[in-house]
């Protein structure tokens, strides 16, 4: 995606993102989404964008890491294990590679998202202030 030698630094400006429908998954039966792909790496292992969706609710297993900061609005995700998530405003929800369960948009949800998608890569465990 671009220039391997670009170091030009880059602002996308909140009016200038341009959204483009989301790629529905299979069996999906709601509106579709919309999101803003601002970065990739050249191997597409790494990506960085924004993603937005009135309506979700999906079964849904991680091929990859996803780290999402919540913009707006709430999701619901429920593991195979029974355990319920709700992540909010300000939340950072991360779904690892080989994670499972059912997402459902509690309400319209705007997010910014990063994925890695290394094969045979793990996220190191959770350091960070509060439970895990």
């Amino acid at each position: 995606m671009g220039d391997l030698s670009d170091t030009r630094i880059r602002i996308i400006k909140s009016d200038e993102v341009v959204w483009e429908e989301a790629m529905p998954t299979s069996g999906d039966t709601d509106p579709p989404g919309e999101e803003c792909v601002c970065a990739a790496s050249v191997d597409d292992r790494f990506s960085f964008g924004l993603w937005k969706r009135d309506a979700q609710h999906r079964r849904f297993e991680r091929p990859y890491h996803e780290i999402a900061y919540i913009i707006e609005g709430e999701v619901e995700i429920v593991d195979d294990d029974g355990n319920r998530h709700v992540a909010g405003p300000g939340d950072i929800l991360v779904t690892p590679k080989g994670s499972v369960g059912s997402w459902k948009n509690l309400t319209p949800v705007k997010k910014v998202w990063g994925i890695y998608d290394e094969p045979d890569a793990s996220l190191n465990p959770y350091t960070g202030p509060g439970p895990f």
